[in-house]
């Protein structure tokens, strides 16, 4: 991965992290594809099929093992109690 497509995938993750600690719900496709546009262009990236893939499917890897360490963290909690 380029530095750009780095710097996008890392965006992304900040940028929708954010909005759902506000909001508390998960963000719509379509609210993913905003916060790509933006980060693409914050990158000064250009995206073409192939990157987009690789980009959304770092942070949907990304998203993924924070929800299963988050997972892991409150069943812990769990047996503590």
């Amino acid at each position: 991965m380029s530095q750009a497509e780095n710097d996008v995938v890392e965006h992304m993750l900040s940028s929708l992290t954010t909005r759902v600690l506000q909001n508390r719900i998960a963000p719509s496709d379509e609210q993913v594809m905003h916060h790509f546009g933006l980060a693409c262009e914050r990158a000064g990236l250009i995206a073409t099929e192939e990157i987009a893939i690789r980009i959304l499917e770092r942070v949907s890897r990304a998203i993924n093992e924070a929800q299963s360490m988050l997972e892991l963290i409150f069943r812990d909690v769990d047996r503590l109690h």
